[in-house]
């Protein structure tokens, strides 16, 4: 009885901590991916920002 006890402890041990240990990992690769994603994505932005600022730009100059 002890002995399946021992054992049991140690299994719920080992698990919890590869179970720690693969989370760790998930958030890492979600913090990593959601970088490349923004590297990507940011070019886009910085262009739409600048098309709305001479759309505005252009208005202005209209309504004068």
């Amino acid at each position: 009885m002890k002995r399946v006890l021992s054992v049991l402890l140690v299994a719920g041990l080992v698990s919890f901590a590869c179970a720690n240990s693969a989370s760790a990992e998930d958030n890492k690769v979600k913090a990593g991916a959601k970088k490349v994603g923004n590297a990507i994505v940011w070019p886009f932005k910085k262009m739409g920002q600048g098309m709305k600022a001479m759309g505005e730009k252009t208005k202005k100059m209209f309504k004068k």
